[in-house]
């Protein structure tokens, strides 16, 4: 299993086309960009976080609801970065402001109370591995650690197809919203039932404790 990072199209492209044609060779071992690196590491999941400025925020938030040793545990935790976290803060500005008609206030880390908090972050919690070998095209669904529906899949993708013939295959996670969307999806079919998709932009790292996947940083925290 190979760790399978998302780079900007800012990114070296020489080493891109390196990295794709490294990977044509190898069935299933496709990702977008990035390079194959060792996908164990030999700090705990928790420690790993911390290390990344990415995670700073989650990293407070983690601790804010006392969950170190669960994502400690045996389970796989769909990490959101600070991006996310940020997207919903501001989110949840708009709409005080608006409820309040003032423009200064503004809802804050400290706004978010212990309950609400722990479920938010336990929602991208999933008992055991999940890992890319396990997967394919086909939805493959999970509960998470608040016993709500998700499913994970490979979606196969045009980028690159003009180095790669088969294209590149990537992982996605979905929350599902009253049961799965239909396929193909009817024209008018209500944005309020549709799963929420994200993409994962780092998957298949190897805790000393567990399984950890990155979320694209456009993902909003909590599938709002």
């Amino acid at each position: 299993m190979k760790k399978m990072t998302i780079w900007g199209k800012s990114a070296g492209w020489a080493i891109v086309l390196m990295a794709l044609l490294f990977t044509a060779c190898k069935k299933d071992n496709h990702f977008i960009g990035g390079s194959p690196t060792n996908d164990h590491t030999d700090l705990t999941t928790y420690d790993y976080l911390k290390k990344n400025p990415l995670f700073d925020t989650l990293i407070l938030l983690i601790d804010k609801a006392g969950l170190k040793e669960t994502i400690n545990s045996n389970v796989t935790f769909v990490a959101p970065t600070d991006y996310a976290i940020k997207a919903l803060l501001a989110i949840r500005t708009t709409k005080l402001q608006k409820e309040t008609n003032d423009e200064n206030v503004k809802y804050t880390l400290d706004s978010l109370k212990a309950p609400e908090l722990r479920d938010s972050l336990l929602a991208y919690v999933f008992d055991g591995p999940i890992v890319r070998a396990d997967l394919s095209l086909d939805i493959t669904q999970y509960k998470n650690k608040v016993g709500e529906p998700f499913y994970f899949r490979l979606v196969k993708s045009t980028d690159f197809s003009d180095i790669l013939s088969a294209g590149v295959r990537y992982m996605s996670v979905a929350k599902i919203i009253n049961g799965l969307d239909p396929d193909p999806l009817p024209e008018k079919y209500p944005d309020d039932d549709k799963d929420k998709i994200s993409v994962l932009q780092t998957t298949g790292i190897i805790t000393k404790t567990g399984v950890l996947h990155v979320l694209e940083n456009r993902h909003v925290f909590y599938w709002k």
